[in-house]
């Protein structure tokens, strides 16, 4: 109902009253007589004359409170007169006070009159409310970022005014409704969107009070709580975030998000600690990855964190299980994959190290750390031929950058050399990478295809990277790359 045909019906009222006024205690029925006068004065816009009414109006009808409490009807003007003075507290107590005694009294007419005027204050309050919290989001969508530069101050600083503006259109209808779940989860989202996540919580839990059964405002404790943890995490209040995520994790144990964050928090801290104190940290962040791991399967980044913080903590027999798991949602994840036979070859199984890393090269050759990764297990083996190749291969990548026409490039050749014999034998490489070795020039051909490359040093053949194969547990073949 719109707010003037409220406004009408309630002087209706108070004109059909006007007969009955010599029955009622005097200040009752003159406090109702000077709201019916400052409401028309408001209408035709008499201000002075308005303003000096409502203010005896509430004079009036507070005394007559006090002298006839039984006069419910005089106590919804009160609420009324005082929903006119911004007095919203006072207000929705008289009101709710009136329709509680209304109803008890069984007269539902005017029990509606009080109620129709109460919604009236309390919708005017709760748009505008709604309508700050648009014009602040508008100006500047994620509050609790920092500004980048003068316009986001500008832009921040406009959101911050409707913000407040909004907490006090929010808190005016609060009061007016006392307990009402709508106002309360928008008034404590206020306070959210400011980062303020504790006095979000504290807004919602008071509206729980009242409504202890609303899913939403259960909801939104919990997320003002992690937003609160979280918070904590961003500035570096590592102890006090773990603290706060491990009472999170116990409320909600099947909650894979909360482990997650715990296990953020602590793995943060082991990085900001020093020496062998650290293990323990990334043992604990790991098994908390892994918890979130198993608690939400389909998510790759779960046994991949989970994994790292194991290798962190020196847990190479922890660590493995995780890093097939993260490839087995992942199988082309090349970081995984190099982490994967980093670990293998801690545990001294080179040849399945091997095959990973091979596996891995064979299906990005231009990555120029799988064949790094490569050539250190290759050493570890013992298989330094093949540990040359592919760290030449790395080097090659690592330094080299690559020509732009790499077949014209390759026809600069002298004839009978072994860079001319290389391109008749196999023709254009597919890439030509020069570089430097201890100060001496070297330029390498890719065929990416074959799976070989080919060093030289003018030219005259310096070497050979060959990976269209993994090497296990035999002999470096003839011809392997030269130092």
């Amino acid at each position: 109902m719109k707010r003037s045909i409220a406004l009408a019906a309630a002087l209706a009222l108070a004109l059909a009253y006007a007969g009955e006024a010599q029955a009622r205690n005097p200040h009752c029925a003159g406090g109702i007589q000077y709201v019916s006068q400052a409401m028309n004065d408001k209408n035709k816009g008499n201000t002075e004359d308005y303003l000096r009414e409502i203010r005896k109006a509430v004079d009036q009808l507070q005394q007559c409170a006090t002298e006839d409490p039984a006069d419910l009807e005089a106590l919804g003007y009160l609420g009324w007169a005082y929903a006119e003075v911004d007095s919203s507290r006072l207000a929705g107590e008289a009101f709710e006070k009136a329709i509680a005694g209304l109803k008890l009294k069984g007269d539902p007419k005017k029990v509606d009159n009080v109620v129709t005027n109460r919604e009236s204050y309390w919708a005017t309050a709760f748009n505008d409310g709604i309508s700050k919290i648009n014009a602040a989001q508008n100006a500047y969508p994620d509050y609790t970022r920092k500004p980048q530069n003068e316009a986001d101050e500008t832009l921040r600083g406009e959101a911050r005014k409707n913000y407040e503006a909004a907490l006090v259109s929010l808190t005016r209808a609060a009061n007016l409704k006392a307990g009402d779940a709508k106002t309360i989860r928008n008034l404590g989202s206020v306070y959210a969107f400011m980062g303020d996540f504790q006095k979000a919580e504290g807004t919602f839990r008071d509206g729980l009070k009242y409504a202890p059964g609303d899913s939403l405002l259960l909801a939104s404790v919990k997320t003002a709580r992690v937003n609160y943890a979280n918070q904590l995490l961003e500035e570096k209040k590592y102890n006090e975030a773990i603290d706060f995520f491990k009472d999170l994790v116990k409320a909600d144990p099947n909650n894979s998000d909360l482990h997650l964050g715990l296990a953020d928090a602590i793995f943060k801290r082991a990085g900001a600690a020093q020496g062998d104190a650290r293990k323990a940290d990334f043992k604990a962040a790991a098994d908390e990855y892994a918890v979130a791991a198993k608690l939400k399967p389909g998510d790759a980044d779960l046994p991949f964190n989970a994994a790292l913080a194991y290798q962190n903590a020196g847990e190479s027999k922890l660590a493995e299980p995780m890093w097939r798991a993260a490839l087995k949602l992942r199988p082309d994840d090349a970081d995984a994959m190099s982490a994967l036979g980093s670990t293998l070859a801690d545990l001294q199984q080179y040849d399945e190290a091997i095959k990973v890393l091979w596996d891995a090269v064979n299906k990005d050759g231009k990555n120029k750390i799988l064949h790094r990764q490569l050539g250190a297990v290759y050493g570890k083996a013992n298989n330094n031929p093949k540990s040359t190749e592919e760290l030449m291969a790395y080097l090659a990548l690592d330094k080299g950058t690559s020509v732009s026409d790499p077949a014209a490039y390759a026809k600069t050749a002298k004839p009978g050399t072994e860079r001319a014999k290389t391109l008749a034998t196999l023709g254009p490489p597919d890439q030509i990478n020069p570089w430097e070795i201890q100060g001496e020039k070297v330029e390498t051909w890719f065929y990416w295809g074959k799976k070989q490359a080919y060093h030289f040093k003018g030219d005259a053949l310096y070497g050979r990277s060959d990976w269209s194969a993994p090497a296990l547990k035999a002999a470096a073949p003839a011809g392997s790359a030269k130092k």
